[in-house]
C-alpha cells in the first residue's frame, strides 16, 4: 500500500527545476506545491549554492510553461522573465532564492541559494 501511495504522489508531483549555469546545473528544492489538485509541502532544503558572477543571466529550467512567476533573492523582490520552459533573471545580489511559479497545472515554490563570485 505504501508503494502505491508513493507512486501516486510522484505521478502528481511537479517537475524538478534547476538553474542552467553554462556547463553545469544547480538543482532547486521543492518547498511546497499544489499540482493537478494534489498539494504537499515536502519542505526540501536546498544544500547546493550556485556561484555566479554579478549580473550573470540565470536560466531556471522548469520543464513547463509558467503563467506567472515571483522571485525573491535574499528576501528582496527580483524581476523575472517567463520563457517557454522556465524563467530568467540577472544575478544582481546573493542570498536564498524563493521562486513561486504558477502554470495551468497549479503552483510550485522552489528554493535554492546564489552566491556572487568575487572579482
Amino acid at each position: 500500500m505504501l508503494t502505491l501511495l508513493a507512486a501516486l504522489t510522484l505521478a502528481v508531483a511537479p517537475p524538478p527545476a534547476h538553474l542552467a549555469l553554462g556547463k553545469t546545473n544547480a538543482p532547486l528544492a521543492i518547498s511546497s506545491y499544489c499540482w493537478h489538485s494534489q498539494c504537499a509541502a515536502p519542505l526540501g532544503a536546498s544544500t547546493l549554492v550556485a556561484v555566479v558572477p554579478r549580473r550573470y543571466p540565470i536560466q531556471c529550467d522548469l520543464g513547463y510553461t509558467p503563467t506567472k512567476a515571483i522571485l525573491t533573492v535574499g528576501g528582496r523582490s527580483a524581476t523575472v522573465t517567463p520563457t517557454i520552459d522556465g524563467v530568467t533573471w540577472n544575478a544582481s545580489w546573493a542570498g536564498g532564492i524563493t521562486l513561486r511559479v504558477e502554470s495551468g497545472s497549479g503552483w510550485v515554490v522552489y528554493v535554492g541559494r546564489i552566491a556572487l563570485r568575487k572579482a
